[in-house]
């Protein structure tokens, strides 16, 4: 994870898929980088172990190369990766007073569920 101002940077380490990936599979990839911004992580930590799919849409719209995208959420060992670095993200952006958790406000929620703020 980079921060780059009010960002969050995914990108695939080109070491990450070498070896690991079909040549062409590679070459996809390896400009894959995405730019979520803070106000919209929660969305992507929310759903990025229970819905694949609307992950997939989530990042897209901050996907800088589109095409790529659909091919790194499809196989399972990008999409384990991705679900462990958003997990390892928050905590970093927790620890920098970035992020915060707070209590949802009572809109149908159950009680005791958390939520992240920026």
């Amino acid at each position: 994870m980079k921060r780059g101002g009010e960002f969050v940077v995914l990108s695939i380490l080109k070491d990450g898929i070498r070896g690991a990936l079909p040549t062409e599979a590679q070459e996809e990839l390896r400009d894959l980088r995405i730019e979520v911004p803070l106000e919209h992580w929660h969305r992507v930590v929310k759903h990025v172990r229970s819905d694949r799919k609307l992950v997939g849409g989530i990042l897209l719209d901050f996907a800088r190369t589109k095409d790529a995208l659909p091919a790194a959420i499809a196989r399972d060992s990008l999409y384990h990766g991705l679900q462990n670095v958003v997990g390892e993200a928050s905590i970093a952006l927790l620890e920098e007073g970035l992020l915060a958790l707070t209590l949802p406000e009572k809109r149908g929620r159950t009680t005791g569920e958390h939520a992240i703020q920026r």
